[in-house]
């Protein structure tokens, strides 16, 4: 009876251990992003097993940030084969980016692991926190079953650049104490 409790501590043990799933996340560059600069987002797969196919829309803050460009990234191509990429549908008006998809092109095994899948071009318009969030995440594996897969929402911070007038005040401020400190200084000639 002793070996039998054993064994079963063990399948116990093993189901209860966890299991990587595969991430969707965001990695914004540079970060945080002055207002009137523009900055990549990068969309990252972790943990991916056989990964064939994807398909994503994103969701961000209209008012404070705007798309750009959606661009491949280098993950499904690093398989060394060829790749069918949409780029989506830019909607800065709604604030999202639709239908974003990729995949590998003729029979094969996907790719897995970690990587770059889209990188997406964005201009910082107002300050603030920007949230940003995934929505219809499909991924595929090479039979085209369903990959299950967390996406992880992220968001990316803008900040206000000082006016103009801030830096003129702030160099006026230092000739005035330049100009003081000249004037204390003794002259021993």
């Amino acid at each position: 009876m002793k070996k039998l409790t054993c064994a079963w501590g063990i399948v116990l043990a093993l189901l209860a251990a966890p299991v990587s799933a595969t991430t969707l996340s965001f990695t914004a560059s540079p970060a945080p992003v002055p207002v009137g600069d523009a900055f990549t987002l990068d969309v990252r797969v972790a943990d991916a097993p056989d990964l064939y196919a994807f398909q994503f829309d994103i969701a961000f803050d209209p008012a404070l940030m705007q798309a750009g460009a959606v661009l491949e990234g280098s993950y499904l191509s690093a398989g060394g084969g060829a790749t069918f990429f949409i780029p989506g549908d830019i909607d800065n008006s709604a604030g999202t980016v639709s239908f974003t998809a990729n995949t590998l092109v003729g029979p094969g095994p996907g790719i897995s692991g970690g990587g770059l899948l889209v990188q997406l071009s964005f201009q910082a318009l107002a300050p603030g926190q920007a949230g940003l969030a995934f929505s219809n995440v499909v991924l595929l594996d090479s039979a085209f079953a369903e990959i299950a897969s967390t996406p992880i929402n992220g968001a990316i911070t803008i900040t206000a650049v000082p006016e103009p007038a801030s830096f003129a005040l702030f160099g006026l401020g230092l000739a005035a104490l330049a100009a003081g400190a000249r004037r204390r200084v003794p002259n021993h000639s």
